[in-house]
């Protein structure tokens, strides 16, 4: 098993672990007991390998709390920034935590111990209220001591089961492990997700530009840090020394807060390395002592409200003064960015994540942008495809700022196209090698035709000082070139074979009307008609999947029908030996779905049910049966969600077998009514091949027609 293989597997198992621990309570409520009980975990074993410091003959763990000397005590705190007793161990907690009936309070005693271990001492701040999320007597975990108990044991139990061992080689594990957990939560709660969490890959692009060309930095610091997943970065990419005086971030959500200073020690940042701080960053700013910073990164919340004007001390504060005007009220995006500004040191850069209005609306916002530019502040805005963030699908901008520019060059990127993503069923991804595709450009600062464009300042005031990416970058044309001639002559074949099947129809229809009855007594004479269960004139199977490239292989063609609520797939000539329908049991994701001459496809047809007619029984005259019989279909469906059809129920449908004891004169009457109903599928599939025909053919001359010339540009 490879490293990424075990690593899958890793993820696996602790995702399964935290879906089965928190029973039939939602995620997003219970991720602080999983996240929480995997902090103290990691405390715990750390502290042991600071305690023990390689000596196979102590054993913490087995210790007396009295036998723990006091200089211990105080040089550990002094190290470590906390002091956990021996009978306070994650793993001497868990061994009795199913026979522990005051579990909740002992926890409860417990987290208090560990935070009060490190009053008076420098690493107090740090330490203070890490657990205060971790309520062990919140009704999440039930309504009784017993329940809670229970809950509390469960959680304990399944942490304590995760592969994880700290040492040199793996103690990175429990970081990735709270990372995963963070990423999925956060993934799963919808749009709230996204104001604690930046999902890993844009993480990686917003570090690497922060950083780039940089082997060293000062610091690093996020005004707005979530989780504290952007900060990490800096960490993989210039490893343990190379962030020189550490990390340092600021959150005005509590939880979040501390899921952040937690996030710190998992990944093994001792305490004075981190300074992160509670509050409103914009208008209860940290960390002026300590600027400037020379890499900032961010993901703020998009277009917020704040108190702008109604505070007449802000536009003096010297974070918003040089711009001469402030954010406005209802959209607090450039306070953030003028915060940013004001942090970066001389040779550092800010990578900031955007909303894309803030680059082209007027008023103070234009007034801001002005002086970004007017001071040459603005090295690149790089625009992302959209859907790539957890709870919105907006497309953001990256705004990169840094002060010691070479030249008055703006850098515009259009990393929006195909090439810079992979489309999942969630979010849309960036690879490492859409990554290292946007570096590549963000650093060699040359144009590329329709993705990077270098403009001069001269022209970003020419256009109002307007910083949209698409205002400079003119992206492909992926108009489809229309042969008009081979389109042309195309069309007069359809309408050709448009006659055709219309004059057969019309007479059809004209044989139909002189007598209704008498039709279909020529077209039965006199036959019985038996109606029999499905499962009886069939071979009903279930369990196939369907997919694009199953339906590519086999051509169709292929309807819908629509259940009522959602639509539900059937697929005719399935398969083309033997022939049979294929009818989807689940509703998800079904759509309309063609396979002729354009090959047109969307949707997806998930588990299907296979039904093969007997000898008796015209494939095709099956097909239009189901069609018909949408309305009784769709009240054989169960629904949780979305309508779901099982085999066993489609059985019992009853259809309509005419003359079923002469074979030959009921397949007679099968194929007349398939010839009548296929002549009028027909034509309606050639109207709308007709119609899309015109409809380019339109486009094509409404170009031809209205693409007068311009006038010369002056040189």
């Amino acid at each position: 098993m490879t490293g990424q293989q075990q690593r899958d597997e890793l993820h696996r198992q602790i995702w399964a672990i935290a879906n089965d621990v928190r029973g039939a309570v939602d995620g997003w409520d219970f991720k602080q007991f999983v996240l929480g009980a995997l902090f103290y975990r990691f405390i715990s074993e750390n502290f042991v390998n600071y305690s023990e410091a390689g000596d196979d003959s102590i054993n913490y763990a087995d210790m007396s709390d009295s036998d723990v000397p006091d200089d211990f005590v105080i040089e550990a705190v002094k190290t470590k920034g906390y002091f956990i007793s021996p009978s306070q161990l994650f793993s001497n907690v868990v061994s009795q935590a199913n026979t522990n009936d005051s579990l909740n309070t002992d926890l409860a005693a417990i987290f208090a111990a560990i935070e009060g271990s490190a009053n008076g001492y420098p690493s107090e701040e740090d330490i203070s209220g890490l657990f205060a999320d971790f309520d062990t007597t919140s009704n999440r975990l039930g309504n009784t001591v017993k329940d809670k108990n229970a809950r509390l044991a469960a959680v304990l139990k399944g942490v304590a089961g995760l592969p994880l061992t700290f040492d040199d080689s793996q103690r990175d594990l429990f970081g990735d492990a709270y990372e995963f957990l963070i990423k999925n939560y956060a993934a799963n709660a919808g749009k709230s997700g996204g104001e604690f969490f930046t999902p890993p890959h844009v993480s990686k692009l917003i570090a690497k530009i922060a950083i780039h060309g940089q082997t060293t930095i000062n610091k690093i610091f996020d005004p707005a840090c979530g989780s504290g997943s952007l900060l990490l970065q800096a960490k993989y990419f210039l490893k343990d020394h190379g962030v020189e005086d550490g990390y340092f971030g600021q959150e005005i959500n509590h939880t979040t807060y501390n899921l952040a200073r937690m996030n710190m020690f998992l990944h093994n940042i001792n305490y004075d390395k981190f300074n992160i701080q509670l509050g409103n960053t914009l208008t209860d700013p940290h960390f002026g002592d300590d600027k400037p910073f020379d890499a900032i990164v961010s993901n703020p919340p998009y277009s917020i409200k704040w108190k702008g004007s109604d505070d007449p001390t802000l536009i003096n504060d010297e974070r918003f003064a040089p711009a001469g005007v402030l954010a406005p009220k209802s959209k607090a995006d450039f306070a953030f960015v003028l915060h940013a500004l004001s942090y970066l040191s001389a040779k550092g850069r800010a990578a900031l994540v955007c909303f894309p209005g803030i680059f082209y609306r007027g008023g103070a916002e234009q007034k801001i942008r002005k002086y970004l530019v007017d001071n040459n502040y603005v090295e690149s805005v790089i625009a992302l495809a959209p859907n790539l963030f957890y709870g919105t699908t907006i497309a953001v901008n990256i705004l990169v700022l840094a002060r010691n520019k070479q030249n008055t060059d703006v850098q515009f990127i259009d990393a929006t196209g195909e090439d810079f993503f992979d489309k999942k069923t969630n979010n849309n991804e960036m690879s490492d090698d859409h990554i290292a595709e946007v570096m590549r450009l963000f650093d060699s600062k040359e144009n590329e035709a329709h993705i990077a464009e270098i403009v001069d300042q001269s022209k970003i005031i020419e256009q109002d000082y307007n910083l949209s990416v698409s205002a400079y970058v003119v992206p492909k044309d992926a108009r489809v070139v229309t042969n008009i001639a081979e389109l042309n002559a195309k069309l007069v074949t359809t309408v050709a074979k448009i006659d055709q099947l219309r004059s057969d129809i019309d007479a059809i229809v004209a044989e139909i009307k002189v007598s209704d009855s008498g039709f279909l007594e020529k077209l039965l004479d006199g036959a019985d008609v038996e109606w029999k269960p499905l499962g009886e004139i069939t071979n009903v199977k279930t369990g196939q999947s369907v997919n694009k490239n199953k339906i590519a292989s086999n051509p169709g063609p292929y309807a819908v029908i629509n259940s009522g609520r959602e639509p539900l797939g059937f697929i005719d000539d399935w398969n083309t030996d033997n022939d049979p329908i294929g009818v989807t049991t689940r509703g998800a994701g079904v759509g309309s779905i063609t396979w002729r001459e354009g090959k047109y496809f969307r949707g997806n047809l998930n588990y299907a049910v296979s039904i093969k007619p007997n000898a008796n029984l015209e494939t095709r005259y099956l097909y239009h049966l189901l069609l018909e019989k949408q309305a009784e279909i769709h009240a054989l469906c169960t629904f949780d969600g979305i309508p779901a059809l099982n085999a066993s129920k489609l059985k019992l449908l009853l259809i309509p077998i005419p003359c079923p004891k002469d074979p030959e004169t009921s397949l007679a009457i099968q194929a007349e009514i398939v010839r009548i109903l296929d002549s009028f599928t027909e034509l309606t599939a050639e109207l709308t091949a007709e119609l899309k025909a015109r409809k380019k053919q339109y486009k094509h001359y409404r170009y031809q027609l209205l693409s007068f010339p311009k006038p010369e540009e002056p040189a």
